[in-house]
């Protein structure tokens, strides 16, 4: 919940009026952000830490599905964690959160619906990406907690959200991982969209525009 309140204080921040010498410089719009917030509990469904604007919970979704459906949320964001954890309890039971986070945050263009923000940090970014492959190179994570995919070699080729344009995404990267990087990058299947290999170091965010799917690296 503390990076989420993080995350939320950050768009507030973004979206709040800029003042100078106490004079606002937003003589357009006085804007008061008003964000309602849940977690998502993966297991069983429900939702978590329900945060409404001003304290009314009334228009706030029921469940996890209402969340990323007919509750049309602006943002979505995935922490960090075990790259293998996080897989399996997207594509566990009886509910396929990858399609339902996959239809969440890609539309088609003529659709009215508008599309979600991804955002993902580490593990987060990995399964945004076409394969999770690259969560077994610097063997950070321990894919044992998964059952029946308890091996490295368990997860080549597995497949992740592919809401990346059919990038694949190497995070925390550094000088440290040049050598790595170089020889595990030939090993990612080849995929008919050309996708190509992003490797962000700490400071760095991948962005996707819309349905053109551009990618930009940003060192803000």
């Amino acid at each position: 919940k503390k990076r989420r309140n993080q995350v939320v204080a950050f768009i507030d921040n973004m979206f709040a009026k800029e003042e100078k010498d106490g004079v606002s410089q937003n003589k357009e719009i006085d804007l008061k952000l008003q964000v309602s917030v849940v977690t998502l509990d993966l297991d069983d469904n429900s939702i978590k830490q329900a945060v409404g604007p001003n304290g009314n919970d009334s228009e706030l979704p029921k469940d996890g599905i209402e969340a990323l459906t007919d509750w049309k949320p602006h943002l979505i964001y995935v922490e960090g964690g075990n790259t293998f954890w996080l897989h399996h309890c997207m594509n566990k039971g009886d509910i396929d959160w990858s399609s339902l986070i996959s239809d969440a945050c890609c539309v088609p263009s003529a659709s009215e619906r508008r599309p979600a923000l991804y955002v993902g940090k580490s593990a987060g970014a990995i399964v945004a990406g076409k394969y999770v492959e690259t969560a077994t190179w610097k063997g950070w994570d321990d894919p044992s907690v998964v059952p029946s995919l308890e091996n490295y070699d368990d997860w080549k080729e597995m497949p992740g959200l592919d809401i990346a344009g059919g990038d694949s995404i190497f995070p925390h990267m550094s000088d440290d991982w040049l050598d790595l990087v170089e020889k595990k990058r030939s090993t990612l299947p080849p995929n008919e969209s050309g996708g190509q290999l992003h490797c962000l170091q700490e400071w760095e965010a991948c962005c996707i525009e819309g349905s053109k799917k551009d990618i930009f690296v940003s060192q803000e």
